[in-house]
């Protein structure tokens, strides 16, 4: 095991830490919290992680609803830990929530975790205390407000976490049982023979309305923008095919780091990284070979076929092809069919991977129904009336309308860096870091997995690992330098933002209000939430910065000046 050169006869880097109550406080005990407890464990620090809920397992355990799964393999959807990956023994291809949950506990409990994890406390405040270099900490337990202090604050409060509830009149009115998909009761609700309406046909709303169709009475989908979807050909996890992968983790975690995109690597049980070809100037029938094998094989892999069909228009024309054929295929009701087919280009909003979703219009009651040409007029006491003037009876209503993505976690709390700066007042224009890891004027304040990471392009348990070894480094020059103050220079920030602004930019992205963009929340700064130049781009931007011995960073109390890298 790596030994970071912070210990110092088992005590943390600075002289100064005794000062404070902890080295690190970690803020979420999702795949980053987690690891951040046990790596900065293993490096000498005294770090507590608080988490609001009362579990571990961050979006897994919230996100309960009717079929909630990951649409990433299992196999690679793992923390890379060598010492215990191996151990797990995944049942399905695709790993439903509760799955997903007790890995998670498991892990916690196997590295002997627990002690360090609060469960039911919220940070609702982080002060920077300029004169101390650390930060001063108010969390609210059972209605009881605590106070702490760390050298250094993390945020892992993780990409998709704060619900996004839209504005509907009359909303409150409603006498039926009223859900969101991010809140769904732990004790599960019955929807069996229930008139049900779901508003939202993004990822969760997808898994949501696939679900519960067979056991409600009647399904009503208020769609407001169709989604191109792609088949998950979910299946109980072949043993011969877990074998092979625990026999060749390391091979296949190289891979995956090393690979653009998501990360993932497996596609149909066989290895097969993403390739770096194009589809420009091959014909239809090429193309529609390759997507084919894809389709067929399931996942959301369509995008990992050719590496210019988010930006290649008449590539992209192709795919909405292809996908439209499959979409008619499917749905019997030609008019049903051609609603559920989207107007924007394909891969330009998060393509949710299905289990017969485009079948489940095919059932007699399911109904589709338009909000985008007929929209919620207002929510009644007994259902939902359209500005048409229909009105669709209901006893349960579910909103599956998504997240404040990016940085809707982190602006939910009253954080303030240097001279009382309030972080939502630094992002009134949208999210500005560096690496997606700090931000100018909030010092020894850092991100795992926020706003402008790699977060939703990139395999969330991996880069939660490499974030946290990196700031390990980061510590650890800190250690070298005898100030343990760091921040970010304004220039740094600004040259990130604009970075992760040309990606998108050179994308059919920017064409698609989603939330890739902040589109979904009103108010919200129009701008890409995420890094999407691939994960060997981003560790060789990260590798760049501290090279140049953390050029971008400012080490000590000054006010931020250093040039970029």
């Amino acid at each position: 095991m790596q030994r970071h050169s912070l210990i110092r006869k088992g005590k943390a880097m600075v002289d100064q830490s005794d000062s404070f109550d902890f080295d690190v406080v970690v803020i979420g005990a999702g795949f980053g919290g987690i690891t951040a407890l046990h790596k900065m464990r293993q490096a000498g620090l005294r770090v507590r992680v608080f988490e609001s809920a009362p579990s571990v397992g961050g979006t897994w355990y919230w996100n309960r609803y009717p079929g909630a799964r990951v649409d990433i393999e299992s196999l690679e959807y793992s923390l890379p830990f060598p010492d215990l990956q191996r151990d797990w023994q995944w049942s399905e291809k695709y790993a439903s929530q509760p799955e997903l949950l007790s890995y998670m506990n498991w892990v916690v409990d196997r590295l002997e975790l627990r002690d360090g994890i609060e469960l039911e406390t919220r940070l609702t405040s982080a002060a920077f205390d300029s004169e101390r270099e650390g930060w001063n900490l108010v969390l609210e337990r059972a209605g009881s407000a605590r106070e702490f202090t760390t050298r250094y604050l993390l945020l892992a409060t993780g990409f998709l976490s704060v619900p996004n509830v839209p504005k509907i009149p009359g909303l409150t009115d409603f006498t039926g049982e009223y859900l969101h998909s991010t809140a769904w009761p732990e004790t599960g609700v019955n929807l069996a023979g229930k008139r049900v309406g779901v508003l939202g046909t993004a990822a969760s709303g997808v898994q949501i309305i696939q679900t519960v169709a067979p056991t409600v009475e009647h399904l009503t989908v208020f769609q407001r923008t169709a989604n191109w979807c792609s088949p998950l050909r979910n299946q109980a996890m072949p043993p011969e095919y877990q074998k092979w992968v625990h026999d060749n983790y390391e091979m296949i975690r190289e891979l995956e780091y090393a690979s653009p995109g998501s990360g993932a690597v497996l596609v149909g049980n066989v290895l097969n990284p993403p390739k770096d070809r194009v589809g420009a100037g091959l014909s239809r029938e090429e193309l529609y070979e390759e997507w084919e094998l894809r389709w067929r094989a399931g996942g959301p892999h369509l995008g990992r076929s050719y590496s210019d069909v988010i930006r290649d228009r008449e590539v992209n024309a192709h795919l909405r092809d292809f996908l439209s054929e499959k979409i008619r295929e499917l749905v019997d009701d030609p008019e049903t069919a051609r609603k559920l087919i989207p107007v924007h280009p394909p891969l330009t909003r998060r393509p949710p991977g299905d289990t017969n979703y485009y079948q489940t219009y095919n059932r007699p009651n399911v109904e589709l129904v338009d909000v985008k040409a007929d929209p919620i007029d207002r929510v009644v006491e007994d259902g939902v009336l359209l500005k048409s003037g229909a009105h669709h009876q209901l006893d349960v209503f579910v909103l599956a309308t998504g997240f404040d993505a990016g940085s809707g976690a982190a602006l939910s709390i009253d954080i303030r860096g240097r001279g009382g700066l309030s972080l939502s007042e630094h992002w009134a224009h949208g999210a500005r870091t560096q690496l997606g890891l700090m931000t100018s004027g909030f010092p020894n304040l850092f991100f795992l997995n926020g706003a402008q990471s790699p977060g939703v392009h990139f395999s969330p348990p991996l880069l939660g690992a490499f974030q946290v070894e990196y700031i390990l480094r980061v510590l650890e020059e800190l250690e070298a330098s005898g100030r343990p103050v760091i921040d970010v220079s304004l220039e740094s920030e600004e040259r990130w933002t604009n970075i992760v602004g040309d990606i998108y930019g050179a994308t059919l992205i920017p064409e698609t209000d989603s939330w890739w963009m902040g589109a979904n929340i009103p108010g919200k700064p129009r701008r890409p939430v995420a890094f999407a130049g691939g994960f060997p781009a981003y560790r060789r931007y990260a590798e760049e910065a501290f090279d140049g011995k953390l050029s971008g960073y400012v080490v000590g109390a000054d006010t931020p000046s250093v040039s970029t890298a």
